[in-house]
């Protein structure tokens, strides 16, 4: 046999050997990661529009139509006076008849008539009942039902700051998994070239098998980092939008 058929077998050799070994390592795992992946351009909104968008949500909604409520109970509190008046009336009309006779004595006869004419009755009335209980306490209940809309409107101010301080907590981790799928992409082109480097210099005799399986199993913990990274950045922007009711990634 001679000698370059004999250098082609074991380069043939040795890149079926290396196919096994790494393959065992990255078949569990995507062993690719996109460089130009979409989040790495993904820039977030101002967060004063993240917290005005907050309040076109159904909570800010529900919060509103108490309030709103309320503030008819008050108005209907201050004109509960009108229970203490009443009006009352009465109309008829009708034919009123009188039948009647006269006597004259017994040398004349009796004399009977009957009378018919147009008769119009109406009443009109007006009563004022104070019940002095209900009286002296209206201004207190009156009182009672505006801290009842004061307390409403505390509790909408109380949701708008936790639903504000979500918005902040998920908007610096979106900020930070920015920045670290970048630093995981970058990771990841630094060992796929070197991983594409060592390859050649394994097949040339510079590298041992065991080198190289080290460099391919660095390259499979970047790729899962970076797809991690990945999933939680998308987690976080998912739920910026629900807290925020802001549309920010289409895909």
């Amino acid at each position: 046999m001679s000698e370059s058929m004999r250098r082609v077998l074991i380069i043939l050799f040795s890149m079926l050997v290396l196919a096994m070994n790494v393959s065992a390592q990255v078949s569990s795992v995507k062993n690719e990661v996109d460089t130009n992946d979409v989040f790495l351009n993904f820039v977030l909104p101002p967060l004063d529009l993240l917290f005005e968008n907050a309040k076109l949500g159904p909570s800010w909604d529900l919060h509103t139509l108490k309030i709103e409520e309320l503030n008819r109970n008050v108005t209907s509190e201050k004109r509960n006076w009108y229970q203490f008046l009443s009006i009352a009336g009465t109309y008829q009309y009708g034919i009123m008849g009188v039948n009647s006779f006269t006597d004259m004595g017994i040398e004349y006869p009796i004399i009977y008539q009957n009378t018919e004419g147009e008769q119009i009755w109406y009443n009109i009335g007006f009563s004022l009942r104070i019940p002095f209980n209900a009286l002296i306490d209206r201004r207190n209940r009156t009182k009672a039902k505006k801290l009842v809309v004061d307390q409403a409107r505390k509790e909408m101010e109380v949701w708008f700051e936790e639903r504000k301080i979500q918005i902040v907590e998920q908007y610096t981790k979106s900020e930070e998994m920015l920045i670290n799928l970048k630093g995981a992409i970058e990771n990841y082109s630094l060992l796929k070239m070197t991983y594409e480097t060592a390859e050649k210099d394994y097949i040339m005799g510079a590298l041992t098998m065991s080198e190289l399986s080290i460099i391919s199993t660095q390259k499979s913990i970047a790729v899962q980092q970076a797809s991690k990274i990945r999933g939680e950045l998308k987690t976080a922007i998912l739920k910026l939008e629900i807290l925020s009711c802001t549309k920010l990634f289409d895909k």
